[in-house]
């Protein structure tokens, strides 16, 4: 009799432990978004192009222009930090952690405002903290995990008055550059976004100059700060089976969609930063601490071709999403280029969360039509 109950005692606790240990296994296959705080992401390195066409001239460092820029660490390839001026904050992260943004500016802002959070039962997100660039420790709390860097346009306009609108060439595109990892989608979690930044220069300044006039660097300098933003969300029609058939947690805006959908995100505002988000796929408007990230959301062409399938397109500004970003005829400017796994995406899992360096190409014109597969004069 003894044994008897010792035996039921013995199934009962393994049946129990039987049923933690799959409550366990469940609760790891479906924590979704935001990866988990086991943090097993690779990323660790960006290469590609940032190319401009006729009329623009490209500088890392407001010395040396051209029409192009190539990014990497090989040999002929420019480093954003190292090829970088001096009194740069320009980022490379020891490895990219997923971070969220409305890209909206208020007052003298002078860092695109990132935040992040920690994920709790898939869906609960708490401790949101605002992302300060000059932390270097990757353990931190507030360490960036994105990549931010300067680039100083040169616009030689036909006209003096209005500013010309900033597209983006058909063939901007970007991918892991590991193709064994294309499969997991995180290439569909990126964004870059593009800061402009008050004050202009002339076109035959030198460096100082510039410097001071668009970044607020040397004697008598004043401050620096941005005044409007355009976000790319790349590949946004792309959503990998696995995602779609596990991740399909949204209310609201873009419910039940499926591997070709292209979807809004509901981004986190400024106003989350310590507070706790009970549901971060409530996208149905009643979320006080989210709300419709503004942006321009383009398609790939195939499933081999990231280029941008819609042609070239207008950038538009994070304010409401249609006004187009433009920037000072006859003059050089300042914009910083910030690229960061977007959070808020449906398809930031950690079956996700894993993958090569990301290969970027940004073709950046202007005066061409939208939609075409040509540019202006060609």
């Amino acid at each position: 009799m003894g044994r008897s109950k010792k035996n039921k005692k013995k199934s009962e606790m393994n049946a129990m432990f039987f049923i933690i240990l799959l409550a366990l296994v469940i609760f790891i296959i479906s924590t979704y978004a935001w990866f988990s705080t086991q943090r097993n992401v690779s990323i660790t390195n960006l290469n590609g192009t940032v190319e401009v066409a006729e009329g623009l001239e490209i500088s890392l460092d407001a010395q040396n222009w051209s029409n192009g820029l190539v990014l990497g660490e090989e040999e002929g390839q420019l480093d954003i930090i190292d090829d970088a001026y001096a009194g740069n904050k320009n980022l490379k992260p020891s490895e990219m952690l997923p971070v969220s943004t409305l890209g909206q500016v208020s007052g003298q802002q002078k860092d695109l405002q990132m935040l992040r959070g920690k994920i709790t039962n898939s869906i609960q997100l708490s401790d949101i903290k605002a992302m300060v660039e000059t932390e270097s420790n990757p353990d931190s709390d507030t360490f960036p995990g994105y990549f931010a860097f300067d680039v100083f346009l040169k616009n030689s306009s036909k006209q003096d008055e209005l500013d010309d609108v900033l597209q983006l060439n058909y063939d901007s595109s970007l991918e892991i550059m590991e193709t064994d990892k294309s499969s997991t989608g995180l290439q569909n979690t990126a964004r870059v976004a593009f800061a402009k930044y008050n004050g202009t220069s002339d076109v035959m300044a030198d460096q100082a100059t510039i410097l001071k006039e668009t970044a607020g660097i040397g004697v008598g300098a004043g401050t620096s700060y941005i005044t409007d933003v355009a976000i790319w969300e790349p590949n946004s029609n792309d959503h990998v089976d696995y995602i779609v058939q596990n991740n399909n947690k949204i209310t609201g805006a873009g419910a039940s969609f499926n591997a070709t959908t292209q979807m809004d995100t509901y981004a986190l505002k400024s106003t989350s930063i310590g507070q706790t988000i009970a549901d971060i796929y409530k996208w149905d408007g009643t979320e006080s601490y989210l709300a419709k990230q503004n942006v321009l959301q383009t398609t790939k062409t195939s499933t081999e071709d990231y280029s941008i399938a819609e042609g070239v397109q207008n950038l538009v500004s994070t304010t409401d999403g249609s006004t187009t970003f433009g920037i000072a005829p006859n003059a050089i400017c300042r914009i910083r280029i910030y690229l960061w796994l977007e959070g808020q995406d449906v398809d930031c899992i950690n079956y996700a969360s894993h993958g090569g360096g990301i290969k970027v190409n940004i073709g950046l014109v202007k005066g061409s039509e939208e939609g075409s597969h040509e540019l202006d004069g060609e």
